[in-house]
């Protein structure tokens, strides 16, 4: 900064003074043209007054010459001697006069080119003048130039100044901000040295922690199994008092239970949704979950609000609010005869109510994490839970206990049951994998990694022998459930499903899937070839929840922000 501002006055001078030796250059040329001119125009006026005294005493001589001729003729000639003489003057008068006549002629011609020359030096000298006012009015405009330049520069100079003066003020707060970012640096050292400790000990105490719960779920399940023994010794002991209390039904079987009323089988092959024919008010600001009844008659709607509604999901009238949940509601599900309601809540427990009456029946507690997924088995004899905890809970939903307990080890968003009792789930991850698990052992069977970001949720068709994946990498995959090889790969431009609500779901004769994406568009393809069928933009916000009706008939889409759509 120093050195800009004093290399600028120094080219401003250097430029001044260039001018001015030139304008001195030029007057001092000036000056000698004047003195030239004026030792010229003393020299004409020599030559003149030379002139006039040649021309005077011309005169004289011809005066006096014509005395002589005049005293000649009246002598009438003289003596010889005299006109001798006479004639001899004369002569001599007359070479006189002619000498003078040349001297005048020749100081005539030296005067008319002397005269030439003062016209021409007159010119030079106007041209000079004109020339020399010219300068003079280009030195006055930038001496103007000049001054307003040193009054900038004035200016500059105090501004300059000023910045310097902040300058000063700034590098003294650098410095102190330098010592105070020094001081924090020391600290940050000693507080990543004592993060790392922490780190240390954390993982320590989670290592104690899964060692704890691994050794607490053991004690559970061997609990389970005495009570299990105990419940078969009490019926072989007393087969006269019928079946014991703690009778289930085989918890770990294959079968499909027949559920009356409810609507198992699909006639006539589903349809994809064409458009939009009623829309039901979720009451409520978030929705997070829908989900039928078997029958399709019902309707439940599970959000943001500690409240479950339920409608009539042909008219869409309310039936239910369902009151328990301490926090909002992750999931929501029938049981297969329409009797019952799960809910899974962020206050880190299921509940059950009875849609008989409305009432709530059970609440399962044991998580210590917001539990995000919750499953009927076909007869409702069991419960599945998953907790943001990273475990999978198995209840016996008669006597509300946890039967099981299975640790993912990785964070899960979603999961479904592979067979009617629940024997093998499918647990979604945001590692980009799922996995297959044996509930009654505990222990994963298979894994594959199958999408390039987190899988948002998996669907089981009816059989059990496919899987629906949809993740966040914008693609749905239909998998072999027993192989885990990826059958069928959908996706469609501008579709990509919300990042925390974003199910997707088979049609009853697992024809089409179905997904909603972030921007309120339904996405339907066909599932065997992978096509896209349809888009429909009927949504204001991201969808988070599609599924078909029990007959394959009719779709209801649920967007975040509080509306289900009926669509045909």
């Amino acid at each position: 900064m120093a050195q800009t501002r004093g290399a600028s006055p120094a080219g401003w001078e250097a430029r001044i003074l260039a001018q001015l030796e030139q304008r001195e250059v030029r007057v001092a040329t000036v000056a000698k043209v004047i003195q030239s001119y004026s030792r010229l125009a003393s020299k004409v006026g020599e030559f003149a007054t030379q002139s006039r005294d040649a021309e005077a005493r011309s005169r004289e001589m011809q005066g006096e010459h014509e005395r002589l001729l005049d005293n000649y003729e009246r002598g009438g000639g003289g003596s010889s001697s005299g006109a001798g003489g006479a004639g001899r003057g004369m002569t001599l008068a007359q070479q006189r006069i002619a000498d003078l006549e040349r001297d005048i002629e020749a100081l005539k011609e030296e005067r008319t080119l002397l005269y030439r020359t003062q016209g021409t030096n007159a010119q030079r000298l106007l041209d000079l003048s004109d020339r020399m006012r010219e300068t003079d009015e280009r030195l006055r405009q930038q001496e103007l130039e000049i001054m307003d330049s040193h009054e900038a520069l004035r200016r500059s100079s105090g501004k300059i100044d000023g910045m310097q003066a902040s300058l000063k003020e700034k590098d003294g707060t650098i410095q102190i901000l330098q010592d105070e970012m020094s001081a924090l640096q020391l600290e940050i050292v000693h507080i990543e040295e004592r993060c790392r400790k922490l780190q240390t000990e954390n993982d320590d105490l989670v290592k104690r922690w899964l060692k704890k719960m691994n050794q607490e779920a053991e004690k559970v399940n061997e609990v389970t199994e005495e009570l299990e023994q105990i419940k078969r010794k009490s019926a072989a002991l007393s087969p006269r008092m019928g079946p014991a209390t703690f009778e289930d039904d085989q918890f770990f079987g294959s079968h499909a239970p027949t559920v009356a009323g409810g609507v198992s089988a699909v006639h006539g092959g589903s349809l994809a949704p064409r458009s939009a024919v009623g829309k039901i008010d979720g009451r409520m600001e978030e929705i997070h979950s829908i989900a039928l009844s078997n029958t399709g008659g019902l309707l439940a709607v599970g959000g943001q609000a500690n409240t479950v509604r339920v409608f009539d999901a042909e008219t869409g009238e309310g039936v239910f609010s369902l009151t328990g949940c301490l926090k909002g509601v992750n999931h929501v599900e029938f049981s297969s005869d329409s009797t019952m309601l799960l809910a899974a809540s962020s206050d880190h427990t299921a509940r059950i109510w009875k849609l008989d009456t409305g009432r709530h029946w059970k609440s399962l507690t044991g998580h210590i994490g917001s539990v995000m997924t919750a499953k009927f088995s076909s007869d409702a004899s069991r419960v599945f839970t998953y907790s943001q905890d990273r475990t999978v809970k198995v209840w016996d939903t008669q006597r509300g206990l946890c039967l099981k307990t299975l640790f993912t080890f990785s964070s899960c968003h979603d999961f479904d049951l592979l067979d009617s009792m629940g024997a093998r789930i499918v647990t979604a991850h945001m590692d980009n994998a799922i996995r297959i698990w044996d509930t009654a052992s505990g222990k994963r069977v298979h894994e594959a990694v199958l999408h390039k970001e987190q899988v948002m949720s998996v669907w089981a068709s009816r059989t059990g022998e496919r899987i629906l994946t949809n993740s966040y990498d914008g693609m749905l995959k239909l998998v072999d459930a027993h192989t885990l090889e990826v059958v069928t790969v959908m996706s469609a431009p501008g579709y990509r499903p919300s990042r925390n609500w974003a199910r997707a779901s088979l049609s009853p004769d697992e024809r089409y899937a179905m997904a909603g994406s972030i921007d309120g568009k339904l996405f339907v393809w066909d599932a065997n070839s992978g096509d896209l069928v349809r888009s429909l933009d009927i949504h204001r916000s991201a969808v988070c929840d599609a599924l078909w009706h029990p007959t394959g008939m009719r779709v209801y889409s649920a967007e975040k922000s509080r509306y289900i759509l009926m669509l045909h």
